[in-house]
C-alpha cells in the first residue's frame, strides 16, 4: 500500500490530486453562490401549503404519485433518523448534492475553463428551479438525490461508452430517478443531447457520423429501458402495497401520450424555448436583465453554429447531426410536456431549462479551445458566456433571497391571521377546551387580508402562494405553529351543522356573529 495512503491526510491528497481543477472549481462554486442564494431559507423556519403538513416530519406522496423509490428511501431513513424537515440539515445535504452534479457535468463535458466552471456551478444551484425545491424543505434532499442520479447516469453514458456494465448501471439510476420525482428525467436526456452536439461541432474527424448515429442509438436505448424499469417496478410496488395511482400533475397517464399531445408538446417546448428571452416562463427568467441575456446566450450559439456548418471543412452528415441536435435541445430541456401534457407544469418541475444556461458555458469553453481561427468570433463567444453568466447568476441570488423574504411575509400575515381567530374563539361566552371546532367553508374573503406578501409581485415563484389562509392545509398553522389543537369535526358533523338554520343565520368570517357555538360545537362559518 502507498505510504501516503495509510493516513487520513494522505489519503485525501491523493484524491484530490485526482480531481481535475475545473471539477472542483464547479463544486466549491456551487458550495458557495449555493449558500449565497438560499442561507435564508436554511436559517428560517418557513412554510408553503405542502410544508404545513409534512412539518415536523414527512416526505411528501410516494409510490401513489408514481415516487415508488420515495417511498422506499422515505420509510428506510425514517426508520433510522426520522424525516424531520431541519431546513439548514436539509439545505447543505440538498447544495452537496446539487455541488457534485454540477461537479460531474464540468467533467463529463472535459472543461478547461475555471471561471466557466464555476460559473456552471453557480447556475446548477441558484436556479429558480432550486429555490422552488426549497419551499418544500421536507423533501428536498430526496428531490436532489433524485437530480443528482439523473446526472451521474448521464455522466456515466458519455465517459464510459464501453462499459456495458456502468451502462447498465445507469439505467437503474434512471429507473430510480424516476422513481423519486419524475420531472428530473428531462435532465438526462438534455445532457445526452448535449454530448452528442459537442460532438458533431468540436470532434473533427475523431468520430465518423457512423459513430455518433450509433451513439445516439445507446442514448436513446439506455433511456428507454431505465423508463421501462421504472414503470415495470411502478406497476409491481404498487401492487405489492396495494395502493391506487392518483392523478396528480397527469402521472396516473405518463407514457400514454397520442400524437396530437405530442405535437402540441413540442410545439409549446419551442415557444417557451424563444420565450425565454421574450417572457415570463414559469417565473424562471424574473428579469429583464435576464431575458436579455438569454438572447445574447442564443445569438452567440447561432453564429457559432453558421461559423461551423458553413465556415469549417468537415463531415456533411455530422453537421446535419449538428443541426438535428439543436432542433432536439429545445423539445429534450422542455421535455415535461411531452410526459405529462394534461398536467400543470411549474418552476419545481422545470430544472432542465438551467442547461440552456450550461450549454451556452460548455459551448463558449469548446470553442475556445477548438478554433485558432475566427478570433472575433471565439472571442465574442467567450465574453457572452462569462457576462451573461455573471448578470444572471447575480439576478438568481437576488431572486431567491427574495422569494424567500416574501415566504416569511406570509408565515407572518398567517400567524397573526389565525391567532386573531384563535383569540376570538377562546373568547366565546361560554367556551370551554372541551368543545369541537368546526371550520366551515373553503374560502375565507376578507378585504382588510389584501396585503399578501408585500414583495409577491417582484417575487413571485411556483411553489409558494401570497396566503395560506385558504390553503388545504390551513388547520395546520393553527395546530403546529400556535399549538391550539381541538378536535376538529369531521365531514359528517359539519355537514349537518351546515343545515341548521342557526348556521345558515350566520354571517361569513370576519363579521359579527360568524363565530358561535352551535349545538356544543364551535362554529367558524367561513363561507356561504
Amino acid at each position: 500500500m502507498n505510504a501516503a495512503m495509510s493516513t487520513p491526510d494522505g489519503f485525501v491528497r491523493e484524491v484530490w490530486k485526482k480531481i481535475p481543477d475545473t471539477v472542483r472549481a464547479a463544486f466549491f462554486g456551487a458550495v458557495v453562490i449555493g449558500l449565497m442564494t438560499h442561507i435564508y431559507e436554511f436559517t428560517n423556519k418557513l412554510y408553503n401549503y405542502d410544508e404545513l403538513i409534512n412539518t415536523p416530519a414527512g416526505y411528501g406522496t410516494g409510490a401513489e404519485s408514481g415516487r415508488w423509490f420515495l417511498r422506499i428511501l422515505g420509510d428506510l431513513f425514517g426508520a433510522q433518523f426520522g424525516n424531520y424537515s431541519l431546513p439548514f440539515i436539509n439545505g447543505m445535504l440538498s447544495v452537496l448534492l446539487l455541488s457534485w452534479s454540477a461537479a460531474l457535468i464540468a467533467g463529463m463535458f472535459r472543461m478547461e475553463s475555471k471561471f466557466f466552471a464555476v460559473m456552471l456551478g453557480g447556475f446548477c444551484v441558484s436556479f429558480p428551479a432550486v429555490t422552488s425545491t426549497f419551499m418544500f424543505m421536507y423533501t428536498a434532499v430526496y428531490y436532489s438525490m433524485a437530480l443528482f442520479f439523473s446526472v451521474l447516469a448521464a455522466w456515466l453514458m458519455v465517459r464510459f461508452p464501453k462499459k456495458i456494465v456502468l451502462n447498465v448501471l445507469a439505467v437503474v439510476l434512471i429507473a430510480c430517478s424516476l422513481g423519486i420525482y419524475q420531472a428530473y428525467f428531462p435532465n438526462t436526456v438534455s445532457l445526452l443531447v448535449m454530448s452528442i452536439i459537442f460532438i458533431c461541432a468540436f470532434s473533427k474527424e475523431e468520430k465518423t457520423w457512423k459513430d455518433v448515429f450509433f451513439l445516439a442509438l445507446r442514448y436513446v436505448a439506455v433511456l428507454a429501458l431505465g423508463m421501462i424499469l421504472y414503470f415495470i417496478l411502478h406497476k409491481v410496488l404498487v401492487a405489492f402495497w396495494g395502493l391506487e395511482i392518483n392523478s396528480y400533475q397527469g402521472l396516473d397517464s405518463m407514457g400514454q401520450t397520442n400524437i396530437t399531445e405530442i405535437l402540441l408538446a413540442i410545439k409549446n417546448s419551442y415557444r417557451d424555448f424563444i420565450n425565454l428571452f421574450r417572457g415570463d416562463v414559469m417565473c424562471l427568467n424574473p428579469t429583464t436583465y435576464v431575458r436579455r441575456c438569454y438572447f445574447f446566450m442564443m445569438a452567440s450559439w447561432g453564429i457559432g453554429s453558421l461559423c461551423l456548418l458553413f465556415g469549417e471543412k468537415g463531415c456533411k452528415v455530422k453537421k446535419v447531426f449538428l443541426a438535428l441536435g439543436f432542433l432536439a435541445f429545445p423539445i429534450a430541456v422542455y421535455l415535461i410536456y411531452i410526459m405529462t401534457p394534461n398536467g400543470w407544469v411549474y418552476t419545481l418541475m422545470a430544472y432542465s431549462v438551467v442547461f440552456v444556461s450550461v450549454f451556452t458555458l460548455v459551448w463558449a469553453d469548446k470553442f475556445r479551445l477548438s478554433f485558432d481561427k475566427k478570433d472575433i468570433v471565439r472571442k465574442g463567444t467567450q465574453w457572452i458566456a462569462a457576462l451573461t453568466s455573471v448578470i444572471m447568476i447575480a439576478v438568481y441570488i437576488w431572486y431567491g433571497n427574495g422569494c424567500y423574504m416574501s415566504l416569511e411575509y406570509t408565515k407572518y400575515h398567517d400567524m397573526a391571521y389565525f391567532q386573531t381567530m384563535v383569540t376570538q374563539i377562546k373568547s366565546l361566552e361560554g367556551y370551554n377546551d372541551e368543545l369541537s371546532l368546526a371550520l366551515v367553508g373553503n374560502e375565507i374573503n376578507d378585504a382588510t387580508n389584501n396585503m399578501g406578501s408585500l414583495v409577491g409581485g417582484t417575487f413571485g415563484l411556483g411553489g409558494k402562494t401570497e396566503t395560506n389562509i385558504n390553503a388545504y392545509s390551513r388547520n395546520y398553522i393553527i395546530t403546529k405553529f400556535l399549538g391550539f389543537a381541538p378536535r376538529f369535526c369531521e365531514y359528517g358533523e359539519i355537514k349537518s351543522i351546515m343545515e341548521t338554520e342557526e348556521f345558515q343565520a350566520m354571517p361569513c368570517y370576519p363579521d359579527d356573529g360568524s363565530i358561535k357555538i352551535v349545538d356544543g360545537v364551535i362554529v367558524v362559518k367561513c363561507m356561504e
